[in-house]
C-alpha cells in the first residue's frame, strides 16, 4: 500500500492574507461611510425632512456650515431639525382646509366664528400686524377660492366660470363679498390679549355665507409665505443660527447674516411686453428682508397657484384689490427691501402701492424715508430710491439694453 500525505487546505499564509484583505475592505468601507456622513464646511442647501406635511417645498434654506462652535456635520443636523419642525408648524397654523389635533389654526378659527380662541404666538402676531397696517386682504377668502379655481384651469374656455372680467355673475358675487370684507362691523379679527382672538362675523354675513355655501372667512393666501419666512428666520436667529438665508418661491427673502461681511446678490427681473429679462443684480452685505412682487409667472413649478396666462398674453394674478375683488398691479415688478423690517411689515406697506390701478411713486419715496427702499423698472430702466444701492450686471445684449437711475431716497 502507498501512503499519500494531504496538504493543508488553507495554509497559514493564505489565511493571514485573507484577514488582511478583509481588514482593508472594512477600513475602506468605514472611511467611505465616514466621508459620506461628514459634511464639509461652507454654503449648502438645507433640506427639511418632509415625512410629515410641511411647507418646506415652497422655500429654500441656504446656510454656511462650520463657522461656529459646532462642526459642520453637527450644525447641519441641528439646523435641519429646527427647519423641519418650524416648517411643519407653520404649515399647520396657516392651513385653511384642514384641522390638526390641538392646533387652533385658520381652519379652526373659520369653523368657530364669534368664539374666543387661544392661538399660537405666530398667528397672534400675524393678526396684530394685519390690524396695525389696516390690511383687509385676509377677509377675501371666498374670493380667493374662485381665483384658485381660475389658476387651476387647463384652458381659456374653463376660465369663464371664475373670471370676473368674463363673468358678470362672478363680478357681482365679488362685489357682494368685498362689501362685507371691507366692513369691520361685518367681519373682523379681534385681538383679546394673552394670545386670544375672536373672528367676529355679523349675523347678516353668516346668513349670506350659509346661503352661498362657504365657511372660509379668512385666508392669508398669497401673503402667507411672507409671515412664514419671518417665522422661520426669527426661529433660526433665536437659536443662534444666523449665517443663512430663507427664500420662498413667490418672492419673500430673509437674509440673517449681519456679521460676516459676505456679499450677496439678488437678481432683478423685468417684464417688457411678453419677454422677461434679468435686468440687473442688486448686491448687499448685511441682513435684509426682501419682498418681490411680479404680475407674471416665472420659471417655477409652483407658480400655477398664483397665475393664469391666457393665450392672448393676458395674465390673472393673486394680487387682489380688497375694494372690488379684481387682481391689479401698478407696475410689472416691484422689489422692496429693508434692514430693520420683516417681510410681512414690508409687504403690508407696499401692497397698497402695488395692488392699484395707478402707480404712486411718491408713496414709495415716503417709505424710503423710513428705511424701506424699492426697485422697479420702466422703459428698460431700473429705477431705485436708495442712493447707496449697488447695482451691477445691467442687461445689454441682442439689441436690448437696460440703464439705471436713482429716483430719490435719503
Amino acid at each position: 500500500m502507498e501512503r499519500i500525505e494531504l496538504q493543508e487546505k488553507y495554509p497559514v499564509g493564505r489565511i493571514v492574507l485573507t484577514i488582511v484583505l478583509i481588514l482593508i475592505g472594512v477600513c475602506g468601507l468605514g472611511y467611505a461611510l465616514v466621508s459620506f456622513l461628514t459634511v464639509k464646511a461652507g454654503w449648502t442647501t438645507i433640506k427639511a425632512d418632509t415625512s410629515e406635511a410641511s411647507c418646506a417645498d415652497e422655500f429654500v434654506l441656504q446656510y454656511y456650515l462650520g463657522a461656529g462652535e459646532l462642526s459642520a456635520t453637527a450644525e447641519k443636523k441641528a439646523v435641519k431639525a429646527l427647519y423641519t419642525e418650524t416648517a411643519r408648524t407653520a404649515y399647520q397654523l396657516f392651513h385653511t382646509s384642514q384641522g390638526f389635533d390641538g392646533v387652533h389654526n385658520l381652519y379652526y378659527i373659520n369653523q368657530h366664528p364669534n368664539e374666543e380662541i387661544e392661538v399660537d404666538d405666530v398667528l397672534y402676531q400675524a393678526f396684530a400686524a394685519i390690524e396695525r397696517y389696516g390690511d383687509r386682504g385676509i377677509y377675501l377668502a371666498p374670493v380667493y377660492v374662485q381665483y384658485s379655481n381660475l389658476f387651476g384651469c387647463n384652458d381659456d374656455v374653463e376660465t369663464a366660470n371664475f373670471d370676473p372680467w368674463q363673468n358678470e355673475e362672478i363680478a357681482g358675487y365679488f362685489a357682494e363679498v368685498t362689501a362685507f370684507a371691507g366692513d369691520r362691523d361685518e367681519i373682523d379679527i379681534r385681538l383679546l390679549g394673552d394670545h386670544r382672538v375672536m373672528l367676529y362675523v355679523s349675523d347678516a354675513y353668516m346668513e349670506y355665507a350659509a346661503g352661498i355655501g362657504f365657511s372660509e372667512y379668512i385666508d392669508f393666501y398669497w401673503m402667507k409665505n411672507a409671515f412664514i419666512a419671518d417665522h422661520i428666520a426669527d426661529t433660526m436667529k433665536a437659536n443662534g443660527f444666523v449665517l443663512g438665508s430663507i427664500s420662498s418661491y413667490d418672492g419673500f427673502v430673509r437674509n440673517l447674516d449681519d456679521a460676516s461681511g459676505s456679499e450677496y446678490a439678488f437678481n432683478l427681473f423685468d417684464r417688457d411686453g411678453t419677454s422677461v429679462y434679468q435686468a440687473g443684480v442688486m448686491r448687499y452685505d448685511h441682513a435684509v428682508s426682501i419682498v418681490y412682487l411680479r404680475n407674471y409667472p416665472a420659471n417655477n413649478s409652483l407658480d400655477w397657484q398664483h397665475y393664469y396666462e391666457f393665450q392672448d398674453g393676458a395674465i390673472r394674478t393673486a394680487y387682489i384689490d380688497a375694494a372690488d375683488g379684481y387682481c391689479k398691479s401698478a407696475v410689472n415688478n416691484l422689489v422692496s427691501y429693508a434692514q430693520n423690517s420683516s417681510c410681512a411689515e414690508i409687504l403690508l406697506q407696499v401692497a397698497p402701492v402695488y395692488i392699484s390701478d395707478h402707480f404712486q411713486e411718491e408713496r414709495l419715496r415716503a417709505l424710503a424715508q423710513e428705511g424701506i427702499y424699492s426697485i422697479y423698472c420702466e422703459d428698460r430702466t431700473v429705477l431705485y430710491n436708495e442712493p447707496s444701492l449697488l447695482l451691477t450686471d445691467l442687461y445689454d445684449r441682442d439689441g436690448v439694453k437696460y440703464r439705471s437711475r436713482c429716483v430719490g431716497g435719503q
